[in-house]
């Protein structure tokens, strides 16, 4: 090897510059946080998912679609949140923030509502009369399918209990109301979810929360159409 072609390959050696040095350089990594696999429970408006070790939560978010962001912190090393009842047919989004060396990393859930749109139950209203009776009256969705059936859910914020409908109104065989003649599982705060059922396809949902202050200045005002009891179904 000649002088010059020594004096060369010397200086590629102490040049750092040069792609000689650059593949000895170090690189950054990102911590690895394994799925938290995060779960949503409607009927008791928990969020939970996996604990998993050396690692702290420091913040629950629902993101709603008509109230924005509703944050939560959890207590300890708790691995859940609970949100107060809430509508959901709107869908939501659900955040959890994780600590780590890397700062926090937030994970997401998103709280779909499947189905096809317009099939939910719609003009969904109640209203108290005589002190001890309800009615609660809905209309077909607009895109539901001709054999749709709709079931109403009523829950109390007390006890969480949950009671199905006992008699329903019907138009054409579809549950279209219902009529409660016993309000004694009422409380001031309920959870009223209209779910639907097909052969066709999947139908959405429609949930609402209503006080019973609420429900009861409804029946105050004249009611055009009228609830013929003749239709309720035993």
């Amino acid at each position: 090897m000649g002088p010059l072609a020594t004096t060369i390959l010397f200086c590629m050696l102490l040049d750092p510059a040069l792609p000689l040095t650059q593949e000895h350089q170090d690189v950054p990594t990102t911590e690895w946080v394994p799925s938290l696999n995060m779960k949503f429970d409607r009927r008791t408006m928990e969020l939970s998912w996996d604990c998993k070790e050396n690692t702290t939560y420091l913040e629950c978010v629902m993101i709603h679609k008509e109230k924005g962001e509703i944050r939560k912190k959890p207590k300890n090393k708790d691995c859940h949140c609970n949100f107060s009842h809430d509508s959901l047919h709107g869908g939501v989004t659900f955040v959890v923030k994780v600590n780590s060396t890397q700062g926090p990393i937030p994970e997401k859930l998103v709280y779909a509502n499947p189905g096809g749109e317009g099939t939910a139950a719609q003009n969904f209203s109640c209203f108290i009369y005589n002190v001890n009776f309800m009615n609660c009256t809905w209309a077909k969705g607009r895109a539901a399918p001709d054999d749709v059936q709709y079931f109403l859910y009523i829950q109390d914020f007390k006890e969480k209990r949950e009671r199905e409908c006992p008699h329903y109104v019907t138009d054409s065989g579809t549950h279209v109301g219902c009529h409660l003649h016993d309000l004694s599982g009422l409380t001031f705060r309920n959870y009223f979810l209209v779910n639907g059922t097909s052969r066709e396809t999947a139908v959405q949902f429609f949930d609402t929360i209503l006080s019973l202050k609420k429900i009861g200045c409804l029946h105050q005002r004249p009611y055009s159409r009228g609830f013929r009891t003749s239709r309720i179904n035993g």
